[in-house]
């Protein structure tokens, strides 16, 4: 009796057909991936805490700006002074604690609120505070802003992307800085 052989051509075809769907299979999880890291990517805000003065005007904004790619959605913000923190916005923390700020020498200009929920748009800025009305106004918040920025001062943000990824910039680094 004649001993049949395992390799038959059945078998080969077989075995390749399987091979090359494993590796159809790998290849379709490998990009599957790689498209969703991208789409990550394609959609991810950048924002950055901007500080600006105007010496000619006699303004000085804070806006934070979005220089990414896709809306930063805000969750959280926190002022940091002198040790102790304070979930609110830079408005009402100036006029709650720092008096120099409840004199009528500093005029403010605007101020906008940064709350939970609120989207700051790719490419867009949002203005927290401007000072101004004025010489005395401005080099009056100059000099207010610059003596808290010596007494532990910092203005930290946390946002999220669409995709639910998180992040959170402060005033000091002005990096954002991904979370878990």
């Amino acid at each position: 009796m004649a001993k049949k052989k395992f390799w038959t051509s059945e078998k080969i075809v077989a075995f390749s057909a399987m091979f090359i769907s494993v590796l159809t299979l790998y290849i379709f999880v490998k990009q599957t991936n790689l498209m969703e890291t991208q789409n990550h990517l394609s959609i991810m805000p950048y924002l950055l805490v901007e500080a600006s003065q105007n010496g000619e005007n006699n303004t000085f904004s804070i806006d934070l700006v979005n220089y990414g790619v896709g809306p930063a959605i805000i969750e959280n913000q926190v002022i940091h002074f002198n040790g102790s923190s304070y979930e609110m916005e830079i408005m009402e923390f100036l006029q709650q604690h720092i008096p120099e700020m409840q004199t009528d020498s500093v005029i403010v200009i605007n101020s906008s609120s940064i709350m939970q929920g609120v989207a700051i748009p790719a490419n867009e800025r949002r203005n927290i505070i401007t000072i101004g009305g004025g010489e005395k106004s401005y080099n009056g918040f100059l000099k207010i802003f610059s003596d808290i920025r010596y007494q532990e001062f910092d203005y930290e943000v946390e946002y999220k992307s669409i995709y639910d990824d998180h992040w959170r910039i402060n005033s000091k680094k002005n990096i954002p800085e991904e979370q878990e």
